[in-house]
């Protein structure tokens, strides 16, 4: 992390203006992740959004220090829903909509869209619990990254709830 994030992080307070939703990953569908349909594998998809959660972890204060220290996120609940293809080499852009927290827990929604076309491909929504590593149980996150959740929800409650988050998977019989 640079010293420039560091201090914005330790800065973090709610009413700061904050982007909404966070638009901080971007990538491009490489080969490993085409598939025999010659589209972007199911895995793939979690693998972007995965490094789309690290990348809103480094900008919340979750780095390599925080984790050395005995403290991290894990992910305890995804959901994907699968829209639209990506080809080989389409570039991607993930957004990021911090739903809720809590002492201990972290709800959010990932956006996945074809950066050139700009259509919505996929959603990602999660939920996280904060752990001690070491004693391997939740903990209640460390300050300063609640202080930059409380910051980001701030600005992310504007925002309306996506229509597809909470959303249960049955087969729905007619009668």
């Amino acid at each position: 992390m640079t010293e420039a994030l560091r201090q914005q992080i330790s800065a973090w307070k709610v009413g700061d203006v904050i982007d909404a939703p966070l638009d901080v990953y971007r990538c491009q569908v490489i080969q490993e992740w085409v598939d025999y349909n010659d589209h972007m594998t199911e895995a793939a998809y979690l693998t972007v959004f995965g490094w789309a959660s690290d990348v809103l972890f480094q900008f919340i204060g979750v780095d390599d220090a925080y984790r050395a220290a005995g403290s991290s996120f894990y992910t305890v609940e995804t959901h994907i829903i699968y829209e639209r293809e990506a080809a080989l080499n389409d570039a991607l852009k993930v957004t990021t909509q911090v739903l809720d927290f809590d002492a201990k827990r972290l709800h959010f929604n990932h956006e996945m869209f074809n950066f050139s076309s700009g259509q919505r491909l996929s959603t990602c929504e999660q939920m996280l619990l904060h752990v001690d590593s070491e004693a391997a149980k939740a903990s209640v996150i460390k300050p300063p990254v609640a202080l930059a959740l409380g910051a980001i929800l701030s600005s992310h409650q504007a925002l309306a709830t996506p229509p597809q988050v909470g959303r249960t998977m049955k087969i729905i019989h007619k009668t």
